[in-house]
């Protein structure tokens, strides 16, 4: 069996209606089967092709932006989704 490991993230209210109508509508089973599912998608998107040295910079770069919570002024993006 599979070890796993809790993380916890904050994620825009509007987001997470859209992950709750997918699991209401039995398309995932729940939130987290859905979140794990987006990783893993994420994943192998990055593997099909090798990321650049342009990219890698700008991920590295992005990380600390996304450890970042979730209330900045950038997420009112996410409030109209």
């Amino acid at each position: 069996m599979s070890s796993s490991i809790k993380i916890s993230a904050r994620i825009p209210a509007k987001i997470v209606e859209e992950i709750d109508k997918l699991v209401q509508r039995g398309i995932f089973s729940n939130r987290s089967d859905f979140i794990k599912e987006a990783i893993r998608y994420y994943l192998r998107e990055l593997k099909k092709e090798e990321l650049t040295e342009e990219e890698r910079w700008v991920l590295h770069m992005v990380q600390p932006i996304l450890a970042e919570d979730w209330e900045s002024e950038e997420d009112k993006f996410w409030d109209n989704y």
